[in-house]
């Protein structure tokens, strides 16, 4: 995954955007493709350091980490606009 950065990170695009397009606001679905794309750039980061082979356990991390990112940002939308986020 060394020289495959972009293609690497793209779960986090595409798994933050459905999880903002989720909560139904158009701020959400891009905060949390922003978030899930921190969140992929942290997994691949960490599984960068710790040398992990190219396989089925870095792209589970990353999809992980995906997933935590934009949950956080949309939560964060929601406790900043004083609406919960969905699910």
């Amino acid at each position: 995954m060394d020289d495959h950065f972009w293609p690497s990170v793209y779960p986090g695009l595409i798994v933050g955007a459905l999880i903002g397009l989720a909560d139904g606001s158009i701020w959400t679905t891009l905060l949390g493709a922003l978030g899930g794309l921190g969140g992929a750039f942290a997994a691949f980061y960490a599984v960068t350091m710790l040398a992990i082979e190219p396989g089925i356990i870095p792209l589970v991390a990353i999809i992980v980490g995906a997933v935590v990112g934009a949950k956080l940002c949309t939560m964060l939308v929601g406790k900043i606009t004083g609406r919960p986020a969905a699910g």
